[in-house]
């Protein structure tokens, strides 16, 4: 019995588990992962032990199973290998191969050792391509073709893969990393178990999309393809992309003949042979494909998994009942990783500056676990409310909380703060992070006054300092795609409303907050300005007010562009649209998405029905993105925010009982 522990229970994790029964020598004896919820959704549904070290974790265990990120696989692993501990790691090993050369020496100096994945070479397909090149049934083998494409994908609905006890698929991470580091090796362990190791003849690697639709701070190759000679003059053409449709067949040419897989991912993938005939004085290839019988294993047949017809934990067997170090056997790990790393070409990664955020609401909510997402160091979170400051610190895994603006320290280099609090108090929030050197993303509006939206940004601009307003929708890759519609028309109209029905101490409804006005009618005004530039003449042409707010206001707009705009907004209907002539655009951040229905009911059924061809996987991680950025670029620049401040405000006096201004707010 060899007792194993797992290091990393994020999405893979459950594809181990799915044959990890099948091997009754194979123990469980418990999970670590950095981030405690994940670890205790895993421990609950696998029933197994939640360690809380990963040294406390190795010390119990003979193996160690390491599936966490690849930028984290090397101080795992070496950490084990130090301990004299078994590893089997993930693909790929590492992400260099001096850190995989220094993992395989650490293997030998304690005397154990570590292998990897892909482990597709043991099994049942790829045994009986073995047998039939053993048996010569093509002949001479003179090139192999192997394909692994798996098409498009960033254009899939991988926001709704989830593991079995709930964690998503990791988009930005995979796309990072890149589909050669993680895919390549599939077809490569097969061609060295056939045909022994390889030299390299030559390669290219290339990023085809380098939007792929959520924000990446790591440019790698999404197509690979590598010419490599083996033994007996064998030559190999590797492809490996996210371009080209799925795709995941070997054919071995010969002189006799063809020997093709379907599908390598599937271990029991039927391997055909088609013989070359001659008929009169032409040699063809025989329209009659020969199944070959499935050459069996040692291995149990494990359960297949939806996503991959694979068995996750044969390599762990392997590893499990390797009696002394086997140099051979990891060097032909390492020279795999090596082809792998060759392959993949340089990476080009971004720097991703530390946040904090004010605030503890739903918004902040929202974007502190956009931030946790997309990898962003989040250094602390700030609520006078201690409690709720400490529980969204340890769910967003932040260094600090603070709960007085005094104990914010200085910024250190360029840090960004997230401001998600209440109405009244950004300007105070605001002004003291840009004295601190923080560059600020504020929750809309900035300020409830013109001349303190002036004067904070005056401020930012003095201390070199970005000060943005959360109009995050604007920062969608579907703005300028919409803003190229909007140039043939010469009115646009843009409803904004959403059901908030009237509770006395809801925020929406007080009035200091401004109505529906600031809280919704701000986004089709931005939208506006920016489609059509600035707002030169307004007319209220419907306005509602109940309990002493504007619940539901509509406007025409005139613009500098000649244009007009029709604005609708309120807190008693879900009408979220931007019609361009005869055109909807809903949702915003799915353009390709639109429809020339009128009927409401309808579009909503029709929305459902059929899929938007360019959705936004990662709304709020294209805003974050902009301020991570060292540009100064911005779909909504500070003009703008001054300029929407200044018409905010002559609408609420106008619609005012009393021609007053907003009142100053502390």
């Amino acid at each position: 019995m060899t007792r194993i522990g797992i290091v990393g229970c994020g999405f893979v994790s459950s594809l181990y588990m799915k044959s990890l029964p099948t091997y009754e020598d194979l123990a469980l004896v418990g999970a670590y992962d950095i981030k405690p919820d994940r670890l205790k959704q895993f421990c609950d549904h696998y029933h197994t032990t939640p360690y809380e070290s990963l040294e406390s974790l190795t010390d119990d265990v003979d193996l160690i199973v390491n599936l966490t990120t690849p930028e984290e696989h090397y101080g795992v692993s070496a950490h084990a290998l130090k301990c004299g501990k078994a590893v089997y790691s993930e693909k790929p090993f590492t992400t260099s191969e001096a850190d995989s050369r220094a993992l395989i020496d650490l293997a030998i100096e304690n005397n154990t050792n570590i292998l990897g994945a892909p482990c597709g070479y043991l099994s049942e397909m790829a045994e009986t391509v073995a047998h039939c090149l053993e048996q010569k049934m093509i002949g001479n083998v003179y090139a192999v073709y192997a394909e692994m494409d798996d098409g498009l994908m960033h254009k899939v609905a991988y926001e709704k893969w989830r593991n079995d006890f709930g964690v998503e698929w990791p988009a930005k991470n995979e796309f990072e990393i890149g589909s050669t580091n993680e895919h390549a090796g599939y077809t490569l362990c097969l061609l060295q178990k056939w045909f022994g190791r390889a030299s390299i003849k030559g390669m290219v690697s290339h990023q085809c999309i380098p939007d792929k639709i959520i924000p990446l701070h790591k440019q790698t190759a999404d197509f690979s393809c590598a010419i490599l000679e083996y033994s007996n003059n064998v030559i190999a053409r590797v492809t490996c992309s996210i371009i080209a449709p799925k795709d995941r067949q070997i054919r071995i040419f010969g002189e006799h003949g063809v020997i093709s897989v379907g599908d390598v991912w599937r271990y029991d993938s039927p391997v055909k042979v088609q013989k070359l005939v001659t008929i009169r004085r032409k040699t063809l290839l025989s329209p009659i494909k020969k199944t070959i019988q499935p050459v069996e294993t040692t291995f149990p047949k494990a359960p297949k998994t939806a996503a991959a017809q694979m068995d996750f934990c044969r390599g762990i067997r392997q590893l499990s009942q390797l009696k002394t170090t086997d140099r051979d056997l990891m060097e032909d790990y390492f020279e795999i990783n090596s082809i792998v790393s060759k392959m993949n070409g340089e990476s080009v990664t971004e720097t991703q500056y530390p946040w904090i955020v004010l605030g503890t609401g739903n918004m902040a909510e929202k974007m502190g676990e956009c931030l946790r997402r997309n990898a962003y160091p989040i250094l602390g979170v700030f609520s006078t409310q201690k409690e709720r400051a400490v529980d969204l610190q340890k769910r967003l895994n932040a260094t600090n909380s603070y709960h007085a603006l005094e104990e914010i320290p200085q910024a250190q280099g360029k840090t960004i703060a997230y401001v998600a609090s209440v109405n009244d108090q950004h300007y105070a929030q605001v002004k003291s992070l840009l004295s601190k050197g923080y560059d600020v993303l504020c929750e809309k509006p900035l300020t409830m006054l013109a001349s303190q939206t002036e004067e904070l940004f005056r401020l930012a601009q003095q201390n070199n300092l970005k000060l943005q307003e959360n109009l995050w929708s604007l920062f969608l890759p579907s703005a300028p795609i919409i803003s190229d519609h909007v140039q043939k028309e010469q009115q646009i109209t843009l409803s904004f409303t959403s059901g908030i029905p009237y509770q006395p101490d809801a925020r929406q409804w007080q009035p200091e907050a401004g109505g529906c006005l600031y809280d919704l009618g701000i986004y089709p005004l931005a939208w506006a300005v920016y489609f059509l530039g600035n707002i030169t003449n307004f007319s209220v042409t419907r306005s509602k007010t109940e309990h002493d707010i504007v619940s539901e206001l509509e406007l025409t707009t005139q613009h500098t562009s000649g244009k007009t705009a029709v604005i609708k907004t309120g807190f008693n209907s879900t009408e979220q649209y931007i019609k361009v002539g005869k055109e909807y655009f809903t949702p915003i951040y799915a353009p390709e998405f639109r429809s020339t229905i009128g009927n409401t009911l309808v579009r909503k059924v029709r929305e459902k029905l059929v899929a938007p061809e360019y959705p936004a996987k990662d709304p709020y991680a294209f805003i974050l993105d902009q301020l991570n950025s060292t540009e100064t670029d911005s779909r909504h620049p500070a003009e703008a925010s001054i300029h929407l401040a200044q018409i905010m405000e002559q609408i609420h006096e106008q619609l005012a009982p009393v021609k007053q201004p907003v009142p100053a707010l502390s």
